[in-house]
């Protein structure tokens, strides 16, 4: 037979689960709002934006890096005089 420790704690689960909204007629709320601003406009208002012609140079940097570095024998001292 069933116990009412183990009815209880069904009982309570289900009220938990009933209250927290992971059930029931709730729309899903999948619209976008045209009017919301994007995040690159989020960014250009704090002065934060990078054009594209910088970031192809910091990926080229970054491209010339990983070849120096992959050109060095781990014996060999580095030393970085420019950033």
């Amino acid at each position: 037979m069933v116990s009412f420790k183990n009815i209880g704690i069904i009982a309570i689960l289900l009220i938990g689960l009933t209250f927290s909204g992971c059930i029931g007629d709730q729309a899903a709320d999948d619209t976008v709002d045209e009017e919301a601003p994007t995040a690159d406009e989020i960014l250009a208002e704090e002065g934060v934006g990078l054009t594209d012609s910088e970031i192809e140079d910091l990926e080229s940097d970054l491209d010339e890096l990983e070849a120096t570095l992959s050109e060095l024998d781990e014996d060999d001292n580095l030393t970085i005089e420019e950033v």
